[in-house]
């Protein structure tokens, strides 16, 4: 039979169609360990010190660009330049926690750390850093 006639054919997807309430249950039934599906990619996602010290590492790198927003007003001549700021400001904010969410989610466990570490460098609050040493 030629690969035309097969696309004829209804052959074959009655198992597509069959999706029921126990194909679902299968998907999270305990595996050779006794943990369930959900709770394996828990385990497989679990942070080590590294990862808890870097989200505090985050997490101060944000309050310095916070701390650089309030001592450091600046005032735009135009309402799209204060806009675009202000938008700005927001990034610069939320950058750290975004880079170490991001890593977490979709860096393989043993790459991780150098991922973290590029963060750090690069959403430090740089202008704050340069203040202190200066």
């Amino acid at each position: 039979m030629s690969r035309d006639e097969d696309a004829l054919r209804w052959e074959g997807d009655d198992e597509l169609d069959r999706a029921t309430a126990d194909d679902a249950d299968a998907g999270s039934a305990p595996g050779p360990d006794g943990a369930s599906a959900p709770d394996a990619a828990r385990e497989a996602r679990r942070r080590g010190p590294l990862g808890w010290l870097m989200l505090a590492l985050a997490a101060a790198s944000t309050v310095g660009w916070i701390a650089i927003m309030v001592l450091n007003p600046v005032q735009q001549p135009s309402l799209l330049g204060l806009a675009m700021y202000q938008l700005g400001e927001l990034l610069a904010v939320i950058a750290p926690l975004l880079w170490w969410f991001c890593v977490g989610r979709l860096a393989p466990v043993g790459r991780r750390a150098p991922w973290w570490l590029a963060g750090l460098v690069v959403t430090a609050p740089w202008p704050l850093a340069v203040g202190v040493l200066a």
